[in-house]
């Protein structure tokens, strides 16, 4: 992207270019209750931070079907997508450390079956009650989303 500055003395002209990478984020619900799961110690870019399920979208992969496959592979369990909610930007630093237009595409999902297991790289994986949300460090994109949909004030 080509992004020009001018002020009466002068103009300038840079190129201006960031990897864009876009997310089907899902919202898993189950009897009052969201499952999130923590960052371990050190893992970027949020640090030991709690977190919902994102799946990153493909032009192969239907949507629905990557954030299903996503939450079974970091859970242990079976959902379907029951509604689309919204969408959500950020720019921030990736796992590669480059920083990245994030754009994210939030559906809820409902539990069908299945216990949680934490798979690697996920120090904890809990339910977590509406009421409790709070209490929970949780990374700023799903904190915004769940002021969105009401779960937090």
């Amino acid at each position: 992207m080509l992004k020009m500055a001018t002020n009466r003395h002068f103009f300038v002209c840079y190129n201006y270019s960031m990897q864009t990478k876009v997310l089907i984020v899902g919202v898993v619900k189950n009897d009052g209750a969201i499952l999130m799961r923590k960052k371990p110690a050190g893992s970027p870019p949020y640090t030991e931070t709690w977190y919902i399920f994102g799946a990153e979208a493909t032009a192969d992969v239907n949507p629905d079907d990557a954030i299903i496959a996503e939450v079974l592979a970091k859970s242990g369990v079976t959902v379907k997508v029951t509604s689309k909610i919204s969408w959500d930007t950020e720019v921030k630093h990736d796992l590669d450390g480059i920083e990245k237009f994030f754009v994210y595409l939030d559906v809820e999902c409902e539990y069908v079956s299945g216990d949680i297991q934490a798979a690697e790289g996920i120090e904890k994986i809990e339910w977590v009650k509406y009421a409790d949300l709070d209490s929970y460090d949780i990374v700023p994109p799903s904190r915004i989303l769940f002021e969105k949909l009401g779960y937090l004030n």
